[in-house]
This record gives C-alpha cells, sequence and structure tokens, in this order.
C-alpha cells in the first residue's frame, strides 16, 4: 500500500529529504522560493511530522535570511545529533561556500557548526552512511573551480552548468571517519568528463552484506545509473560502468534494510531525447522502489509508487526500523512537494 501526501506547494520546490528524528518525529528539508533553480531568491525550509508523515506543520526557514541562495543536499541522524549540509552561492552557484547546520532538540532550533570537513567550496555532500563497523561514509560530488575561476565566470552572468569548457570534469568520492566524525580523510572514486555536457553525479552509496560498498551515480543522457565498487570500506574504488538500470537524468537512492535487503529508488525510465544536450525533466517517471536480496545481482521487488506522468524527481529518505516501510519525499514538477508511506508487501 502507498499513500501519498501533499506537504507544500511553491513556485520551485527542490531536493525535499526526509529523516526520523530522535524523538520519532519525522523531519523534511527542501529548497523552496524562486522561479527556478538556481535563482538568488532561493532559501530552504524545513517541516515536522509528529504522525509518520500524515500531517505536517509549517515551514520554517532553516538558514537565516542574508541575501545568499540557499540549497541543501542532505539531511544526516546520528543519536540525538542532526546536520544539514548547505550550499550558499549567488544564485549561479558562484560564490559558492558550503556550511552545516545542527540542532540537538529534533530539529526545532538550529546552529550553524562551520564549514564541513575537509572540503568547503564547491561540492556537495550526499546520504551519510553508517558501516558494519560505524565507519562514517560520507559521498561528495566537487568542482575544481578556483577563485580565480569563479571571479571570471561569474561574470558571464550564467549559471554554472553553463560552463563546460571551463570546468572540465567533477569528481565523485567519499569522506571517511573512523572516530565518529572527530576526522575525515577523502577518497575520490569516479571522476565525470563535462566533455558534451555538465554533470551532477548526486553519487549514493550502500553496504552490501559482504561489507563492500557499492556507488551508483547519475550520469547525463546515458539513459542509465552508472556503478562503482569498493572492497575496502571506501578506499578504493573500480572503474564507472554502466548498469542495466534505466534512468532518465535523476538522482537515485540506495537503502539498506534491517534484514539485509538493498533497496533503490529511482525512476527507471527511457529517455525521450538521449541527443538532447540538457535534461528532459519530465521523463522522470514513474517513481519506483526496487528492493533485493541478493546484493543488488537481481531485483526480486519491483512497484511502482506514482505513475503519473510528470517530473518526479530527487526521491530521498529511510526505512522504517521493523523493515515495513519506506517512508520517503520527493519533488513533483519542481512545485509541489509529496510524502510517501510505501509499506512493503510480502
Amino acid at each position: 500500500m502507498t499513500k501519498i501526501t501533499l506537504v507544500h506547494r511553491n513556485s520551485l520546490s527542490c531536493e525535499a529529504i526526509v529523516r526520523e528524528v530522535q524523538n520519532g518525529d519525522f523531519l523534511l528539508v527542501s529548497q523552496c522560493d524562486g522561479l527556478k533553480e538556481p535563482a538568488p531568491e532561493n532559501r530552504v525550509y524545513f517541516w515536522h511530522s509528529k504522525d509518520k508523515g500524515r500531517t505536517w506543520g509549517n515551514r520554517q526557514l532553516l538558514w537565516p535570511e542574508d541575501g545568499r541562495a540557499v540549497y541543501q543536499t542532505e539531511v544526516s541522524v546520528i543519536g540525538n545529533e542532526i546536520t544539514v549540509f548547505i550550499t550558499l552561492h549567488n544564485g549561479f552557484f558562484f560564490d559558492w561556500n558550503c556550511v552545516i547546520m545542527k540542532s540537538h532538540d529534533n530539529g526545532y532550533t538550529w546552529h550553524e557548526a562551520g564549514p564541513p570537513p575537509v572540503f568547503d567550496t564547491f561540492v556537495f555532500f550526499r546520504g551519510l552512511i553508517q558501516t558494519f563497523d560505524n565507519t562514517l561514509i560520507l559521498p561528495y560530488q566537487r568542482y575544481p573551480v578556483t577563485p580565480e575561476l569563479n571571479r571570471q565566470l561569474k561574470d558571464t552572468g550564467l549559471p554554472i552548468h553553463k560552463h563546460i569548457q571551463d570546468i572540465p570534469y567533477n569528481e565523485n568520492g567519499v569522506l571517511r571517519s573512523e572516530d565518529g566524525g572527530l576526522s575525515w580523510k577523502a577518497f575520490p572514486a569516479v571522476t565525470l568528463l563535462h566533455e558534451q555536457r555538465f554533470h551532477w553525479g548526486e553519487p549514493t552509496v550502500c553496504e552490501l552484506n559482504d561489507h563492500s560498498l557499492v556507488m551508483l551515480l547519475r550520469v547525463n543522457h546515458s539513459g542509465y545509473l552508472w556503478r562503482s565498487d569498493s572492497k575496502d570500506g571506501g578506499k578504493s574504488w573500480c572503474d564507472a560502468y554502466q548498469t542495466d538500470i534505466p534512468n532518465p537524468n535523476n538522482k537515485p537512492k540506495l537503502l539498506k534494510l534491517p534484514n539485509g535487503d538493498i533497496a533503490l529508488l529511482n525512476t527507471p525510465s527511457a529517455l525521450s531525447n538521449p541527443l538532447a544536450r540538457w535534461s528532459n525533466i519530465t521523463d522522470r517517471h514513474p517513481l519506483a522502489l526496487w528492493i533485493s536480496s541478493d546484493d543488488m545481482k537481481t531485483w526480486r521487488y519491483k512497484r511502482d509508487l506514482i505513475t503519473m506522468p510528470g517530473a518526479i524527481s530527487y526521491p530521498d529518505g529511510f526505512c522504517s526500523a521493523d523493515g515495513k516501510h519506506i517512508y520517503l519525499a520527493i519533488e513533483f514538477n519542481r512545485h509541489d512537494i509529496y510524502f510517501i508511506d510505501h509499506e512493503i508487501e510480502e
């Protein structure tokens, strides 16, 4: 059974992320405002639900208003500490700085906690995981933009993704911490070249039952998800290779379920025009949940959660502690935020 709840409607809604916090509340964080993304008017808000997503409170501003565009790419929950990874920029992803916001009261009050570890400019951090030995793995995608190049490209008035000749690649990898987040080290995994088009790798990482790691990536206009594997806890990765999982230029999400199964949230549709230079986000449907019981060799469970046409973008969520529900948030047609409760049918 799938239950869908409208949380918010806005001129823009982008990359809604939902998590369960320590007291059992559900916390949803999303970018809103402005007519497109990126734009100078973009801001980040949060919502709470006290009834497992059936109803939601009013939105509240996460980053204090200071005139900068704001974006969020990850919300992590470890014990009573909630961390939101924030990107601040000029509205075109230049003057791009990163900060983290933390809460220790279930996401009701927040404080700035400085820059993220290792990288603090021109980087997006993605879904944090904790492995069997309590190592923290934080995926990232990073762009090689120096301060001088930032000044030059900012003056053109064009957003960052229009500069494929000036920014030749993006690097996708992980940060590792073996001491609970006190120290971190970066391990690059996959470089995506901007030869024909700009890439947003948006890596998602999951631990398999043999303790190896899998990274899935969005590779624009390939029509499929790409994969890299690590046998040493994220310190080294194999060359990326194309999977047989369709993907129309959309962020995927891997989840490890309590019984060891692996879940994938994805929009497995073909591209209407694979040769187009820029993405056609209307190809992003249906929204599907796939589950594997053999470490992603096969997918025993495939359910379409939303089948209506449109742009179903950036699914992100978590599995319930009993393994019976997948809770997630999506943006629909860049305007609506929906919360979805899917009860796994066994």
